[in-house]
């Protein structure tokens, strides 16, 4: 089951005696056990109750499952941080206990991976992808977002709020809360996206090398004057830059499906989508030798033969001499 379609499941359908939430983003997850408290326990205290793993054994698994409600109806009864390669036992209890679970309870598992895996046929159990969302499912999400709000939206605002926040739900679903209220009751505009969300760090590497790629000098230095400025990420600006150029030759050069060299790379389809459009600025070449430099200044970097400063201003200087697109 996929995060997007538990709300509707929680609301309308009726209820699995297991849930098993894994996957690499911790505002899914969080948001899909608020989602039991909200649906199944109704806020109600008294028909939570929350178990640490540490310490956590059958026997007391068992008592929390098999026991009632203080106010009957559901109860929902959930895990936290289990970790599944040390956890064997416990997952043995679980898989015996859904032969024939309590029906009024629920049981919310949230592990480091799935506590069965595919080839496993397991009765009352279902696993919640909480993956980071695709942009297909991301613009699923805020449409839905808005329209519980009853708040309109241009498809050109919906794309630079998704860019300027990395494609991070977390961040968007903030943001987006506060252009609703800012809005009030006309259409989100791209000029509000732009004037009151914040631009994620990887945003600004992106701006950073789109404009070094068009040969726009004057704000490719804007944007790095910002970042250096800031004292908190200055340190690690010339390491983002070489990851961001490295996915950006790879991309180029590969044969690939997004989803393939996303998968390959460790990163979503939207990040490779990047990727792609900040290397059509370059020639395969131009960014061969960009790699390759970053290579030698990181390595000059980790020795103490230069300050971090001065092998991103020499990067920048590189760039901007190497690549065809340089305005004069």
């Amino acid at each position: 089951m996929k995060f997007i379609e538990l709300k509707k499941h929680l609301v309308s359908e009726k209820h699995f005696a297991c849930y098993n939430l894994c996957g690499d983003d911790l505002f899914l997850i969080n948001s899909s056990t608020s989602m039991f408290y909200n649906y199944v326990a109704r806020n109600n205290e008294l028909s939570k109750m929350v178990l640490s793993t540490e310490n956590l054994d059958s026997k007391s698994l068992l008592n929390a499952l098999n026991s009632s409600s203080f106010f009957g109806g559901e109860k929902v009864v959930v895990i936290n941080d289990l970790e599944v390669s040390k956890s064997k036992e416990l997952i043995g209890t679980i898989k015996e206990y859904l032969k024939s679970p309590n029906e009024l309870s629920i049981l919310v598992v949230v592990s480091d991976q799935p506590i069965f895996d595919a080839k496993t046929t397991v009765k009352n159990f279902v696993l919640v992808d909480c993956n980071r969302l695709d942009l297909k499912m991301l613009n699923v999400w805020i449409a839905s977002h808005l329209k519980e709000h009853n708040a309109k939206m241009e498809q050109g605002a919906i794309q630079k709020l998704i860019d300027y926040t990395n494609a991070y739900l977390a961040i968007i679903s903030i943001e987006l809360d506060k252009l609703i209220s800012y809005a009030g009751d006309r259409e989100i505009t791209a000029d509000d996206v732009e004037s009151l969300v914040n631009k994620t760090l990887e945003y600004s590497i992106y701006e950073l090398t789109e404009n070094l790629g068009k040969g726009n000098t004057e704000r490719a230095f804007e944007i790095y004057d910002e970042m250096m400025n800031n004292k908190k990420i200055a340190p690690s600006v010339f390491g983002l830059v070489q990851n961001y150029f490295r996915r950006m030759f790879y991309s180029a050069v590969s044969q690939g499906t997004n989803a393939q060299i996303g998968a390959e790379l460790g990163v979503k389809e939207f990040a490779v989508k990047k990727a792609k459009e900040s290397a059509s600025y370059f020639s395969k070449a131009t960014l061969k030798d960009i790699v390759e430099l970053c290579a030698d200044l990181d390595f000059k970097i980790k020795t103490s033969q230069i300050q971090y400063e001065s092998a991103v201003n020499y990067l920048l200087m590189f760039i901007l001499t190497k690549n065809k697109n340089t305005i004069n």
